[in-house]
Formats: structure tokens, C-alpha cells, sequence
């Protein structure tokens, strides 16, 4: 081993330790990306429903709805924030039946996204519950009442909750 002998060491190992764990880590977080699938799964079925495939586009919501309970999990979300990213779906699902003229079951979708969003309630609630309200041309509730049941909910806002809303609404007419 001569003097310049130093200049002509291998590379350390080090390089191709890091490159082996950041493609570990890589693959774990693709596997993992719970929010990137559900964003998928969303185009597509928005994708879907545009080209008039309503039953492919219902598994591909509960598909996001799917992963956004992976990611909530994962992410120590509370009830209520799981919740809230669950009925946030609920928006575009409503159209599905809305466009089969099934006008109470979507409104049921609308009522459960308004009610997981009460504490942040956006202007587009508002319309959108007015909308699908009066497509369902119902005599004995007004819009107003509809507002004022929702506003008074205070249990967690579950989906069962919102059907038997607008189940009462339907059955009185």
C-alpha cells in the first residue's frame, strides 16, 4: 500500500445505504398515501358519472370514502374530523340519485354533508340544501324547518341520523 494509495478507496457504503432506505420509504409512503388514492378514486368516479356509469361510480365514492378512513385513522383524527372528511363525499354522491330522480335519498346525502360541516358551514350548504329540498316537493315541511332541524342536531353527525331526518320530513308529507 503505497502513500497515494488513500486516493483510490472505494466509495463508502453509506451511499447505497440511504439510497436503499429512501426507496423503502418511498415505497411505504406510496402504498401508504391514503389521500392520494382517495383523490384518485374521486376523478374516477367523477369520471364515471359523467360517462353515465352510476353504479361503477358509487364503489369508486365509498373506494375514497374508504381511504379517507384509512388516513384518518392513520392520522389520529378525532370522531367528529373523521366524520366531517366521510359526509364531505356525501356532496358528490348526492348527485348519483339526483340524477336517477331518487330526489329523498339524495337529499339524504346533502343533509348528512351539512350536518358533518355545522361547526364550519360554507354558502354552498345553503344552496345545496335549498336545491335539493325543493326537489322533493315536500307539503308539510318548509325549507325553514328543514334549516332549523339541522341547526338544532347535536350528536355526532352519523348517516342514519340524516336518513331519519329527511325520513320524517317524507313521511309527513
Amino acid at each position: 500500500m503505497g502513500f497515494f494509495s488513500i486516493f483510490n478507496k472505494k466509495k463508502p457504503k453509506a451511499d447505497s445505504d440511504f439510497n436503499d432506505y429512501a426507496e423503502k420509504v418511498m415505497a411505504e409512503f406510496r402504498e401508504n398515501d391514503f389521500l392520494g388514492l382517495a383523490a384518485d378514486a374521486g376523478h374516477k368516479a367523477k369520471a364515471a358519472v359523467k360517462a353515465k356509469q352510476y353504479d361503477e361510480a358509487w364503489g369508486l365514492y365509498h373506494g375514497q370514502k374508504s381511504f379517507y378512513m384509512k388516513h384518518a385513522n392513520r392520522s389520529g383524527f378525532t370522531a367528529k374530523q373523521a366524520l366531517a372528511l366521510d359526509a364531505s363525499v356525501h356532496e358528490e354522491m348526492a348527485n348519483i340519485p339526483r340524477l336517477e330522480s331518487k330526489h329523498e335519498d339524495a337529499l339524504v346525502h346533502i343533509v348528512y354533508w351539512i350536518l358533518a360541516g355545522v361547526d364550519r358551514s360554507i354558502k354552498r350548504h345553503q344552496q345545496k340544501l335549498q336545491s335539493y329540498f325543493n326537489r322533493c316537493k315536500l307539503e308539510n315541511t318548509t325549507l325553514s324547518d328543514a334549516e332549523k332541524v339541522i341547526d338544532a342536531q347535536t350528536k355526532l353527525p352519523e348517516f342514519t341520523l340524516a336518513k331519519s331526518i329527511v325520513s320524517e320530513w317524507v313521511f309527513r308529507g
